[in-house]
This record gives C-alpha cells, structure tokens and sequence, in this order.
C-alpha cells in the first residue's frame, strides 16, 4: 500500500518543495506534467516516481488528493457515473462512440455542467409491447451518464422525506416488496377486523400528463433549501424546460408499431407544460418526487393506516368501505387541483376476498397468486421455442438459442415461487417434458457457437 509523501496535504507539501503548484517556482512547467498517481505527489522529475509516472494536464496539486471529494461536478463523481450507466448494459453503438474517447468525453461534460450549458441530447423512441403498447426514449449515452451524476445527488435530500411505503426506484424496495406489504396488509383487516375491502387507483396517462412547472417548483423549493451546488440546479431546470419534443427524437420504429401506441398517450399529444419520457433514470425519480405530495396528503392529512403505492399505480386497504368512498372522492380532488393529474376511470372497490390484481400477482388475504397474463405470456413463450427448436426427441439448437430459454424460463420460474403455484409448475413440465433438458447449464466451447446441437432430451431430462 502507498505511503503518501505529505502527511500534512499534497497542497501543503508541494508548496514546501516548491514544484509545480508553487506559485515562486523558477518554472512551473517544468514540473506541471509529472504526478504520480498512486498518491498525488508532483515528484520534481522522477525523483520519487518509482517508474509510474504518466503525462497528465497541468492541475493544482488540490486536485490530484482529496480536494475533489467535495466538488459536485468532479472527474471523480462523472467517472462514477460512467460506470453506473455502463453496468449490466449491452453496449450500443452510441455507447461505444462515447466510451472510444472515454476521458476527453467525461471532461467535456464536466466543462458543460460547470458552465451550466449543459441541455440533454435528442433521444431515441422505440415501442415496447410488454404489458401494453408504449412509447420508451431512451437517451444519450452521455445523458445517461448525466443521470447517474445528477440523481445520487438528489437522492440524499429525498430519501429521508418519502414514505416507507413508496416502492418504485428506490434501493430495498420494488414490485415483489410491494406485493408482500399489500399481501401483509390484506392479512391484516382481514383477520382481525372483519371482511375488509380495498380501493385500487390508477392515474390516467400519467408520465404524459406530468406538469413540468409545477414538478421544477416542488424541486426548486428542496434543492434550494438543502443548499445543492448550483450545478445540479441548473441540470434538473434544463431536463424540465421543455419537453422531449422539442429537444428532438429520432423515431426507431415502424408507423405500424407507433399505431399501436393510441395517440393521447404520445408525448407528442401532452398538453403545453405537460410530459416527461418514460426511459430516463431522472424521469423515474421525478415521477416520485412528484407524486411524493400524494403520498404525504395520504398518511398525513386522510391518516390511511394502509397504503402502498408502485409508480402510479396505488392501493388503500380498510375495514370500511364507506371510509374509502370518502377517501376517494378527496384524493380525486387533491390530484386535480394540486397535480392536474386524472385518476383512470377503472376504479376497482372490492371485498378483500376477490384479490387485488397488483404488480403480477393476484394478492388474497390467505394466499398470492400468479397473474393470469403472466401464465399465458410463459406458456406463448415456451411454445413458440417449443415449435421453432424441438423435433421429435430431439432439441436442436445453437448455444445462444438455449441460454435464451434458460433465461426467460428463469424469469417466470422466479415470479411464479413467491406465490402459490407447486401444481401449476407441475403442470408447466408436463405440458413442455423437453424444458428440464433445455434448462440444464451447459458450457460451449467459443468455436462451437454459431454450430447447431442436437440433444436428445427425453434420456436427459430431470424429474420435476
């Protein structure tokens, strides 16, 4: 491990050995392109170096140890980023362009967020048609990047003020803890109150009908009293200034994909003011923020004891069905008049008894169970694989082709554990007898991936 050379700073003990940084050197420049990286230290021409030494720009030796840490917009922090909106990605072909000039790239961002001449890039629209027809932007590389900078940032002042009961993007939460809280609530009224019955919600349109004005103040207001670094202010207002629109999207998909989208939920069709991408890192957090003020009139002006919310997508639970009536009627209002937002006119008030259908899973006061969309996407699924690769006795495939089964296979089979589904995996295996040999892990030699195999799978399979 390095012993840096200067227990009192590399500041300090540069200026007493008056190198680079020391503003009576005889020439600076001299020495300004030596630093050694593995603790700081401008080292006067390789006296010190041990041979790791590299041509760097000319900085303040402040910079090179410790003094960064506390700066919003450090190379450090951008690099951070970097390899948050790299991780677990395919590389696409805009992400490769970026990552050629990795460095030059990340320091032109730094430049432009310091000058707070920053604007996002125009995105890319492609359609997506799990669960329902929707338009997806997914931005820039390099705006990517610039998300992961910004919401950390935003993050530490928010997450002390949403509720516990808020489950989207958000670290520890997600669908399957929202379920169990709602499937813990429904246990709840139902064992010990009585019946029971539960209001479902839904907003109409919502990352569309999102009102930019009304979402920047909410920000501005918390920004500006936790004191954030001008920076991150000024790149929050230019994500809200104007729409995605008018930023410019290059459109990825056929006129008969974008015709399955209905027209009022294109961000094309937002009214003035209105819509945010759905895609973004940032327009996930914003949606909470936004909807953060429906979460705190919930708890804290009606006092509902049981309420969990996904998105826009929320759930009261309560003894009364009076009481959710009432419940209702003011929340319709609160959304109106403080979010000019909508509910959806599928309004679901039921006995507890009937099940909540809430984020794939259908959710019984006793028991959960899987969704009957769910079933019939695997079993469409595994059929369309079984048509295409089984022959007989046989599997014939390439490497690729059973790694993508094996994958989507374990996606389902993940889902369908939290709920109570032993016979209706049975049955999976027994109207698909080949999926326990294409499941298998397998290992293939490089030279053989392109090659088709044929495996027999009925001498291969496992029992269930």
């Amino acid at each position: 491990m390095t012993t840096p050379r200067y227990p009192q700073g590399c500041l300090a003990g540069s200026q007493a050995r008056r190198d680079a940084s020391s503003p009576d050197a005889e020439d600076p420049d001299d020495y300004a392109w030596i630093v050694n990286f593995h603790n700081g230290n401008v080292n006067l021409n390789h006296r010190d170096n041990n041979a790791f030494v590299r041509a760097v720009r000319s900085v303040p030796a402040s910079e090179c140890q410790g003094a960064q840490c506390n700066e919003p917009v450090s190379f450090r922090s951008l690099h951070a980023a970097w390899r948050r909106a790299r991780r677990k990605k395919k590389p696409s072909n805009d992400q490769m362009r970026f990552e050629t000039r990795w460095i030059d790239n990340l320091f032109e961002l730094q430049t432009r967020l310091r000058a707070g001449t920053w604007a996002p890039s125009p995105s890319t629209c492609f359609i997506a048609d799990r669960p329902k027809a929707r338009e997806i932007h997914a931005p820039s590389f390099a705006d990517r990047v610039v998300h992961h900078w910004l919401v950390p940032h935003l993050e530490a002042i928010y997450e002390r003020i949403f509720i516990a009961d808020s489950y989207s993007n958000r670290r520890g939460k997600g669908t399957l803890a929202a379920v169990k809280r709602v499937h813990a609530f429904a246990r709840q009224v139902r064992s010990g109150q009585g019946r029971g019955w539960y209001l479902q919600l839904d907003i109409h349109n919502f990352f569309p009908s999102i009102h930019r004005p009304t979402l920047y103040g909410l920000l501005r207001k918390r920004m500006r009293r936790a004191g954030l670094p001008l920076p991150v202010q000024r790149c929050v207002h230019a994500l809200l200034r104007r729409s995605a629109t008018e930023t410019g999207i290059r459109y990825v998909c056929t006129p008969a994909e974008r015709a399955k989208v209905p027209r009022h939920k294109r961000l094309e069709s937002a009214r003035p003011g209105c819509g945010i991408p759905i895609g973004n890192l940032s327009s996930q957090f914003f949606a909470n923020v936004y909807l953060n003020e429906l979460d705190q009139f919930v708890k804290h002006e009606l006092r509902a004891p049981r309420y969990a919310r996904y998105v826009d997508d929320f759930v009261l639970i309560h003894e009364s069905r009076e009481q959710l009536i009432e419940w209702l009627e003011r929340i319709t209002t609160f959304l109106a008049e403080r979010l000019h937002l909508q509910l959806k006119p599928d309004i679901r008030l039921r006995p507890l008894d009937d099940g909540i259908d809430f984020l794939g899973y259908v959710v019984r006061p006793t028991h959960l169970l899987p969704r009957r969309r769910v079933i019939a996407h695997a079993n469409a699924a595994l059929a369309a694989w079984e048509r295409e690769h089984v022959h007989g006795d046989h599997l014939r495939a390439a490497p690729a082709d059973l790694r993508a089964l094996r994958s989507t296979w374990q996606s389902y089979a993940g889902h369908l554990r939290h709920a109570r589904t032993h016979r209706l995996q049975r049955r999976f295996h027994r109207r698909f007898p080949w999926l326990s040999a294409a499941g298998m892990t397998r290992h293939f030699r490089p030279s053989s991936e392109r090659r088709i195999r044929a495996i027999r799978w009925r001498t291969s399979a496992r029992k269930p």
